[in-house]
């Protein structure tokens, strides 16, 4: 795979299928229109909302017809065009990806991994050439209500893994921590389930459905490729280490997430966990830097947020949570950095040379963890892949690279690419259900052991 390019893939990319067929075309043709007419919409909301200057409104409704201009584009079928300077700090590389790799393409040509990052950079681009609105969030308000509204689910989680971690700390034997581990790496990978942008009609109901069956492990026999064990016997070996988390999704699932940093650090694995998120809104629902501290608040003071329903005890645990994590954010115990390679147009491959500053921060790590569905599509590519290709051999270079950490993926699967699963498995999977590849509903936890192998 050394001749691999963004635009020369050892294998098809997936692009939206003429006759409608594919995912992607129904991504394409249906669920992101409906995102997008959905910024729209709230956006509108927020404009009827802003009664402390008229140019903000006027300029709100500029931005809202440029926002429909784009969604005209992309509906219609237009060229992908370059990026206009935005103050972000990347314009020049997108657009060089552009010009170098796909210059011709439109966005039913163009490779799902293209247009649709594309989108949301472009999305992100008319915000920030504002003058009243460049530091709006346009997908905020989804985001907090959801998490609002299932408080009382939140609490429950909570002081479970409160309880887990208290006993695992009195008795810090192997077959504990181990046992723990798994359940703390399985419930942060399908907190990946609750993504708006997979999901955005997600009703408060359903996501009360799927934390419970996240908290059961009720879904645990839908990870198709579970490496568990080996990534234990990695973490087994670390002490005061430091592990690294690429965040996806806000809300519940970056609870999870950091759930599973806080008792890394309670037992003593971890002695630093470096966060990454978002610099820019992206993906509706993925993580910023305003997001990660507002749940921190969220748990400080749950009633700030407008949380309701809470018992004395379950205000408790929040609290008691929401201060320790603020000490250590405070201590530097955890740390985020925002990194613009995140929210770039090049594929996880492609760290050491085009994000090489990012690749050095994390080489500097025992293990990093990418979370999510787009984190696992941009460390393998969206390529007609065979299901059976290893996991390593799909990332390439940051797996072979000598100084490589240990990289672990954590992803529910919501779009039709995925490597390291076994054949027999994928055909049984093919003949329950067609869409098993893209219905959030099945999960892998991967590795690649990079220098502990």
């Amino acid at each position: 795979m050394d001749s691999f390019a963004p635009n020369n893939t050892p294998f098809p990319p997936l692009i939206a299928a003429k006759d409608g067929s594919n995912f992607t075309y129904t991504s394409l043709h249906d669920r992101v229109p409906h995102i997008l007419t959905d910024v729209i919409n709230d956006f509108y909301t927020a404009i009827q909302n802003r009664t402390d200057s008229d140019e903000a409104v006027i300029e709100g409704k500029q931005l809202t017809s440029a926002l429909s201009q784009l969604k005209h584009e992309m509906v219609t079928d237009k060229p992908l065009t370059p990026l206009e300077e935005d103050g972000i700090g990347d314009t020049a590389k997108w657009n060089s990806w552009l010009a170098k790799y796909f210059p011709q393409s439109t966005w039913y040509t163009a490779p799902f991994l293209a247009w649709e990052p594309y989108l949301y950079r472009r999305i992100a681009m008319i915000f920030r050439r504002s003058q009243y609105w460049n530091t709006y969030d346009f997908f905020v308000s989804k985001k907090e209500s959801t998490f609002r509204a299932s408080m009382v689910a939140v609490a429950k989680l909570c002081a479970r893994v409160d309880k887990l971690t208290r006993e695992c700390i009195e008795d810090p034997n192997t077959t504990k921590l181990h046992l723990a581990f798994v359940e703390m790496l399985q419930a942060s990978l399908w907190g990946n389930q609750t993504d708006l942008s997979m999901f955005p009609d997600l009703s408060n109901e359903r996501l009360e459905e799927m934390q419970a069956q996240i908290s059961s492990g009720e879904n645990n026999s839908k990870i198709v490729a579970n490496d568990t064990d080996k990534i234990w016997g990695i973490m087994s070996q670390i002490s005061k280490g430091r592990i690294d988390i690429v965040l996806d999704n806000s809300g519940f699932e970056l609870l999870q997430d950091v759930l599973l940093a806080h008792w890394l650090v309670s037992v003593g694995i971890a002695q630093q966990i470096v966060f990454h998120p978002k610099r820019i809104p992206w993906y509706v629902s993925d993580v910023t830097n305003q997001d990660f501290y507002w749940l921190i608040n969220a748990l400080q003071d749950p009633q700030s947020v407008g949380a309701s329903g809470l018992s004395p005890s379950d205000e408790a645990v929040l609290k008691s949570l929401g201060n320790q994590w603020s000490s250590l954010l405070a201590s530097k115990v955890w740390v985020l950095k925002d990194e613009l390679f995140w929210t770039g147009p090049y594929g996880y491959r492609y760290l050491p040379s085009e994000g090489n500053d990012t690749w050095m921060e994390l080489v500097d790590a025992d293990c990093v963890i990418f979370k999510g569905d787009l984190n696992y599509r941009k460390l393998i590519y969206d390529l007609q892949w065979p299901v059976s290709t290893p996991f390593i051999d799909a990332i390439g270079p940051i797996a072979t690279d000598p100084n490589a950490p240990a990289i672990v993926s954590l992803r529910t699967a919501k779009c039709d690419t995925i490597v390291g699963v076994d054949p027999q498995r994928a055909k049984e999977l093919f003949a329950l259900r067609k869409d098993w590849m893209y219905s959030g509903e099945y999960g892998v936890i991967q590795l690649s052991p990079g220098r502990w192998n």
